[in-house]
């Protein structure tokens, strides 16, 4: 055996090994899937994704960004049911193993939402409801949902029953024993489910992300008469960068350092000019998923970085 192939072969045992360490700092990976929301939080072997975007190319990010050997992510949460957040959950739910499906229980009535609920459901996927003030926890990962009111929801749902299906209002002893799907929204209904969408806060230590889903203006004064929003480092912006992503009252309410924009080519303007010049006077760095491709930030809890 040569001396270079055993400088060769050592190498590559140190590059596998450096591979295979888990770090022990937090990576999120702001995903670059087009028009729509995938956000990966890795910590060790420990993963959360939030929402799959309208097609496959999460997972050439997921590829990315978990080792080839690791086929489970711990949870995935979807925000709310619209297909540019739940359809490459499809793809994601038939190479991954998922042991937990957070969501808020806001089913729709389309053939590929159900198939992904039957599909999640019939490999084993443990699927979770949650609500306002809900805490979950993967590993260092905290989760702290503050959005929807289980009080305004059920007053939704209830003042338009003729519109949903299914609804089913009961509850057991805490979040592992509710009744997984609250309501099914009609296709043709005015509710928007973007108001439905999932409004938490991901923190490790003293790191936080505020992840929005499309929960914009329209929504953010009832989600200001319930709850009161932390300061944090990050958020992601509502809607995509929407004109009404946010209003000048919700973005006072707390204070951030970056707001990070998913979106890809779109008829909608996406994001507003409006939006980002808002972002602006609020003194916001913006980075966009269609600029900067998949945004990845580290965390040691403390300080962050971009990588």
């Amino acid at each position: 055996m040569s001396r270079w192939f055993r400088v060769f072969v050592l190498l590559g045992t140190v590059l596998s090994l450096i591979w295979l360490w888990p770090s022990k700092n937090l990576q999120v990976v702001f995903c670059n899937v087009g028009q729509g929301d995938a956000i990966l939080f890795s910590y060790r072997h420990y993963q959360v994704l939030v929402d799959g975007g309208a097609n496959n190319s999460v997972l050439e990010c997921l590829n990315n960004n978990i080792p080839f050997w690791d086929r489970q992510l711990e949870m995935v949460i979807l925000t709310h049911p619209d297909k540019d957040h739940y359809q490459g959950l499809l793809a994601v739910a038939e190479r991954y193993r998922l042991l937990y499906f957070v969501w808020g229980g806001i089913s729709r009535q389309s053939h590929d939402f159900q198939k992904l609920l039957a599909q999640i459901s019939n490999r084993g996927a443990q699927l979770v409801r949650v609500e306002q003030n809900d805490e979950m926890a993967v590993d260092k990962i905290k989760i702290k949902f503050y959005w929807p009111n289980p009080d305004w929801l059920l007053q939704q749902l209830s003042d338009n029953q003729q519109k949903t299906n299914n609804l089913d209002i009961s509850k057991g002893d805490g979040i592992y024993q509710r009744e997984p799907v609250l309501g099914v929204i009609d296709e043709n209904t005015t509710l928007s489910l973007n108001d439905f969408s999932l409004v938490f806060n991901v923190s490790f230590d003293n790191f936080d992300v505020l992840m929005m889903g499309d929960a914009d203006s329209r929504i953010q004064p009832e989600m200001m008469n319930f709850t009161n929003f932390p300061d944090v480092e990050i958020f992601k912006v509502a809607h995509h960068g929407s004109k009404y992503a946010f209003t000048d009252q919700f973005l006072a309410s707390f204070k951030s350092f970056l707001a990070i924009i998913s979106v890809g080519p779109n008829p909608w303007g996406h994001p507003s000019q409006d939006l980002l010049n808002q972002l602006d006077r609020f003194g916001l760095t913006v980075l966009r998923t269609d600029q900067e491709g998949d945004i990845k930030l580290i965390s040691d809890g403390r300080i962050w970085w971009r990588e």
